[in-house]
């Protein structure tokens, strides 16, 4: 007769209990896995999108304010003036030489990019001030995705000089 001590008993038991649950270990991890993955992967790509946004702005802001350098530079007693009375100028607020600097420094910048420049002191003398201002939507990528481009951002940016030339 063979007799088993106690001992070896529990052992064999842990052992065969060790490999049943290793198993339900591995289903759980891949539950596990499929539950936080999509959340991860909406979390990094909403960065990505922040920072694509935040980079779209600073770009928007220095073409802005390259356009309304421009329009500083090219007062009305320059060589190639800008604003009212200018052959670039369409009133109210267009002037095609000011929208072409701010488009050329707007790399990056979807092409529905509005530029409207404007006097408020009805002239480009010396002294008189020029508002540059440019907007365009961001659709962010995620919105793109689950809302078909349906959320969409209106970035902004200003910019006002006096003009000194």
């Amino acid at each position: 007769m063979i007799v088993l001590s106690r001992s070896a008993f529990t052992r064999d038991r842990r052992v065969h209990r060790l490999g049943s649950s290793l198993g339900t270990d591995r289903a759980q991890a891949l539950v596990e896995t499929a539950l936080v993955l999509p959340l991860l992967l909406m979390l990094i790509v909403g960065l990505f999108d922040v920072g694509r946004a935040v980079w779209l702005s600073n770009t928007l802001a220095t073409a802005v304010r390259e356009g309304t350098r421009y329009g500083v530079v090219h007062g009305a007693l320059s060589g190639s003036p800008t604003g009212p009375g200018a052959a670039s100028y369409t009133p109210p607020n267009t002037d095609t030489t000011i929208t072409a600097q701010v488009r050329n420094y707007a790399s990056g910048v979807p092409n529905n990019l509005t530029v409207l420049s404007t006097w408020p002191d009805g002239n480009a003398n010396r002294g008189s001030r020029i508002v540059v201002t440019a907007t365009f939507p961001f659709t962010p990528i995620l919105s793109q995705v689950f809302l078909g481009g349906g959320l969409a951002i209106t970035l902004r940016s200003s910019s006002t000089l006096v003009i000194e030339q």
